[in-house]
């Protein structure tokens, strides 16, 4: 019984984070977290969502293929490799409230930056250097708290890409460091046969919220989606924080 609450619990939360993924390209994990974290302890509830957002994003790239301009995400996937090897090796030794507290900062540094009209203006230059940095935080992020799109939401947010655009990227981008971090948690022995039996209902929920989403996401215009960003950028500040707290 306990078993089939817990594949419950997990499908039910990512049903209901595929369809805002699948409508925006960001918030999956964030909006499936709470439920997971009712029934998996924080590291199992990772490693789970590693596991059923590998599908999650193969899923998401597919469906907006079309939007996506490798030459603006190549820089990302090259620092996101090493970046979510990282991630998984740091999540072996150092505690998740330190990493949660961590992310929590800098995505509260990001969404004050924003209340300065000067501030949310700025774009980010195109840079190779640039790029790769991001996607070493990218990848970091995703090995050790599994919520890569808190800091890829700021970098895009900081580049104004389009709705369009911005959806492409990030899902293609995401099946990059989906791969890397379940990969490098997998050589760390990280994973067991029950989170993969777990992860299969994650899956079953995610597939059926991501169709609803995606045909959701062809409706949203570009002011819009900027602002539902930003919304799930604070609400990961305010989950990371609640969870590193212990609440």
């Amino acid at each position: 019984m306990d078993f089939f609450w817990t594949c419950f619990m997990v499908g039910l939360g990512w049903c209901f984070g595929g369809v805002v993924g699948g409508a925006t390209g960001i918030g999956t994990i964030m909006v499936a977290m709470p439920l997971m974290t009712a029934v998996l302890s924080p590291g199992d509830a990772v490693l789970v969502s590693c596991l059923t957002g590998l599908y999650g994003t193969v899923h998401l790239s597919y469906s907006y293929r079309k939007s996506c301009c490798w030459r603006e995400i190549r820089d990302l996937v090259i620092g996101a490799v090493p970046g979510c090897f990282l991630g998984a090796l740091v999540l072996r030794v150092a505690s998740m409230q330190t990493l949660q507290l961590m992310v929590c900062a800098m995505l509260a540094c990001f969404i004050a930056m924003q209340c300065f009209h000067k501030a949310a203006s700025y774009r980010l230059p195109d840079s190779t250097i640039i790029g790769i940095a991001a996607g070493l935080v990218c990848g970091f992020v995703s090995g050790s708290v599994a919520m890569v799109g808190a800091p890829l939401g700021i970098y895009v947010l900081m580049k104004h890409w389009s709705a369009d655009r911005a959806r492409g990227n990030m899902s293609v981008f995401y099946v990059f460091t989906s791969v890397a971090s379940v990969l490098s948690q997998a050589f760390a022995g990280l994973y067991t046969v029950t989170l993969f039996q777990v992860s299969l209902a994650g899956v079953a929920g995610c597939f059926l919220g991501q169709i609803a989403g995606v045909r959701l996401g062809r409706r949203i215009n570009q002011q819009l989606f900027q602002r539902i960003v930003l919304g799930f950028l604070a609400l990961a500040a305010v989950i990371l924080f609640a969870r590193a707290m212990g609440w």
